[in-house]
């Protein structure tokens, strides 16, 4: 099994749901699932880099 790599994105969150996030970090926006993303509480959010990529963000 691979390893999760996990990265972090700058951003601001621009809507929320009980389950979900909506990210901007300056070009791209998207939704992603609160599971999967952490708020690093200081403008960062850390996420498995698979997510980052098939969202867009990298």
């Amino acid at each position: 099994m691979p390893k999760r790599e996990l990265i972090d994105i700058a951003g601001e969150v621009r809507g929320e749901t009980d389950k979900a996030i909506r990210l901007f970090d300056g070009k791209t926006i998207a939704w992603l699932p609160k599971s999967q993303v952490e708020d690093n509480r200081d403008g960062t959010f850390t996420m498995p880099e698979w997510l980052a990529k098939d969202k867009g963000f990298i």
